[in-house]
């Protein structure tokens, strides 16, 4: 079962970089002095002088109609960090029907051989993999899952955590699209459709052809699921 995930989106966050300063340039707005209104006239102007930290201050103050910047950038933050992510089943998934469609259009020769359907998915494996690692290491992938026990409902994931996910997630999707089972699903629909092809020989249709199920070696699954903690444990 795919494990829903959440993070940021692109592997990367950047905190918005918001100077007032330079957007009221930008909009280049020229302040009205209350002296030289109407009901400022007669009154002796009152010169205050406000550095840029104290303006700063002021601006994130709880004053009515201000902005609290560091408020918004933190939620903008958390946000960016909890989107919904591809999970890591949906992403062998597609690779695996990327890579029929790849072979129908190369009008390639013979069939897609059950040892090159395990090497697409192990291929995929491996880059979700290095994905994972660099982003650790250069700490810009933020991870979660949904979890009710914490506070906001969410677990930040370690690189082990991720890891550890990748491979029950891999290993369950070849057992499923390689293993017993699916081994015998696909002698049933075998026969199914060589049963239908027979009716149409007797009706006398033209261009019959049987089908064979799809043979799965011994160990195939096995050796696949090693393949993948074997890599994994290289990256550790």
């Amino acid at each position: 079962m795919a494990v829903h995930l959440y993070g940021n989106v692109n592997g990367t966050y950047q905190k918005p970089n918001i100077d007032l300063f330079e957007m009221a340039k930008q909009q280049n707005n020229q302040p009205v002095r209350f002296c030289d209104t109407e009901a400022g006239k007669n009154i002796p102007a009152i010169k205050v002088n406000i550095s840029e930290e104290g303006l700063r201050a002021l601006h994130g103050s709880k004053m009515k109609g201000s902005v609290d910047i560091q408020k918004q950038t933190e939620e903008l933050k958390y946000i960016s960090e909890h989107q919904p992510v591809e999970s890591f089943t949906n992403r062998l998934s597609r690779a695996m029907q990327d890579s029929f469609v790849q072979f129908i259009e190369d009008k390639s020769d013979g069939n897609l051989t059950i040892e090159k359907k395990g090497e697409i998915l192990l291929e995929e494996f491996r880059g979700i993999c290095d994905e994972i690692t660099s982003g650790y290491k250069e700490g810009d992938r933020v991870r979660f899952i949904a979890d009710d026990t914490t506070e906001d409902g969410y677990r930040k994931l370690s690189k082990e955590d991720e890891l550890s996910i990748l491979l029950s997630e891999f290993s369950s999707f070849v057992e499923s699209r390689f293993g017993k089972e699916h081994q015998e699903q696909s002698v049933k629909v075998a026969n199914a459709v060589n049963d239908l092809q027979k009716i149409k020989q007797e009706l006398g249709y033209g261009d019959i052809k049987y089908y064979e199920p799809e043979y799965i070696p011994d160990g195939f699954v096995e050796n696949l699921i090693k393949a993948a903690n074997q890599y994994v444990d290289s990256q550790k």
